[in-house]
């Protein structure tokens, strides 16, 4: 079965920034994340637009990218369901793919930076 939807909205805001940010090469943070994951011997599944609220709208809404993330391979989608759980073993393998991409962004240096600055960290 294959659906088609029409775009309702602009995918831009009233500034002409990006409302969704880019999970592709064009965005070197994008790419730190898929190599921290997969070097936490982690697989990245086809990004999706989550319908939800969080807390990435008030960066999105700052014109700043943000990609939410949550590493619970293995794991039913229960979303605030009754009987919502997580596996330990789960849970404790995505703290491993979380080490990775925090030391992955916190070492990442620009193209033309001195790598001395953090201050956008």
């Amino acid at each position: 079965m294959t659906f088609e939807f029409k775009q309702k909205a602009t995918s831009h805001d009233d500034l002409g920034r990006p409302l969704v940010t880019a999970t592709d090469s064009s965005n070197p943070w994008w790419i730190l994340m898929e190599e921290a994951i997969k070097k936490a011997n982690g697989k990245i599944g086809k990004p999706e637009i989550f319908s939800g609220a969080t807390d990435a709208r008030y960066f999105q809404q700052l014109g700043l990218p943000a990609i939410g993330f949550q590493p619970m391979a293995n794991t039913p989608f229960l979303l605030h369901d009754h009987n919502e759980f997580l596996n330990k073993k789960e849970y404790l393998r995505g703290i491993e793919v979380y080490e990775s991409i925090i030391k992955a962004y916190t070492s990442y240096v620009p193209p033309g930076r001195d790598g001395v600055s953090r201050d956008e960290l």
